[in-house]
């Protein structure tokens, strides 16, 4: 009976030791908060977000894939659990270090009970992510952007808010440095803003610029000039897709027979202003000859021919399309 208390009582120890052993490590919360870490420092964002819901809808996830933490330098290092604090609602309040742009940077993870494993072990899952709000702002009319070169979109942001013409942009993203601009083709400049998730900066500070540039103003004035040739072929006085024309008035209040008109182009306006809006603008330097046979003035009976040039600008709007841009121009009625 000695013997057989004996081998229990080791038995028991030895389970007892086994049971300590794997609570301290395999199903340790240290372990899935090491893992956890380890992924976000490694880049790997999906296998981060596997291990600790965002609850984020899908489309929301932009920022949590693994092409935006591809480059190490843009990701945490040195993660490490630095204590584990129990709190009165039975989760644990997990601290946390990590090293970013030279810095270190302490941070809270919040675990709670998930149940069982094989019955005997206390399961646990991350209720509190580390993760950080990434904010810019930039032109309203602006919906692409590059973030450290991965393409995202405005319609992918968390939150937007509204300052006065921009808007500011708000994505969910791991701790971490972003690189943002907005991804505008060959016919705008853009400025980049770098987002470091341990620096508190201002708003403004991450303001990107979306300007129009040289080759936007020069297709647009191209495919302005080819509408105002369009026009110039006209056999009217003035046609409502043109921005110039023509109403004559006589002394005796009667239309006369007017015929053979013409124009031709003399001076091609020079654009002023071209908005991010889709607008654009000239200066009031545009000028067309025109040409037509009227009857003179103090005699019905003689035709001639009657010559002279209008001063005009231009206003419309325009679209890029690819590399392609699409000119409309406004019209103001008649002229005098």
């Amino acid at each position: 009976m000695v013997i057989i208390m004996v081998v229990l009582a080791v038995v028991a120890a030895a389970g007892y030791g086994c049971y300590t052993v794997l609570s301290r490590t395999i199903f340790s919360p240290n372990t899935l908060v090491n893992e956890y870490l380890a992924a976000i420092a490694s880049g790997n964002y999906q296998r981060a977000t596997q291990l600790a819901e965002p609850r984020l809808q899908a489309n929301k996830r932009a920022m949590l894939t693994d092409k935006v933490g591809r480059d190490e330098s843009s990701r945490i290092s040195e993660p490490r659990v630095v204590s584990i604090r129990p709190r009165s609602d039975e989760t644990l309040a997990v601290d946390i270090s990590y090293e970013l742009n030279g810095e270190t940077c302490s941070d809270e993870i919040i675990l709670a009970p998930d149940g069982s494993r094989y019955m005997v072990f206390d399961n646990w899952k991350i209720i509190r992510p580390l993760l950080k709000q990434v904010s810019f702002s930039a032109p309203k009319g602006q919906d692409d952007y590059l973030v450290n070169d991965v393409k995202l979109n405005a319609e992918q942001a968390e939150t937007t808010g509204h300052v006065v013409d921009d808007r500011t942009l708000t994505f969910t993203a791991y701790p971490g440095t972003y690189v943002v601009k907005a991804d505008v083709g060959r016919y705008f400049n853009t400025s980049t803003v770098t987002i470091r998730t341990n620096e508190n900066t201002l708003l403004f500070d991450r303001e990107i610029d979306v300007e129009p540039n040289a080759d936007l103003e020069a297709a647009i004035s191209k495919e302005m000039r080819s509408a105002l040739n369009e026009c110039a072929t006209m056999k009217t006085l003035r046609s409502e897709a043109c921005p110039f024309g023509f109403t004559p008035i006589y002394w005796s209040g009667e239309d006369p027979a007017i015929s053979n008109i013409s124009w031709s182009m003399d001076f091609y306006p020079t654009i002023d202003n071209v908005g991010i809006d889709g607008t654009y603008s000239t200066r009031y330097d545009g000028r067309v000859k025109r040409t037509f046979e009227a009857p003179d003035d103090f005699n019905k009976e003689i035709r001639r021919m009657w010559t002279g040039y209008e001063t005009f600008s231009v206003e419309g709007k325009y679209a890029v399309d690819g590399d392609r841009v699409v000119v409309e121009m406004n019209t103001y009625g008649s002229y005098f």
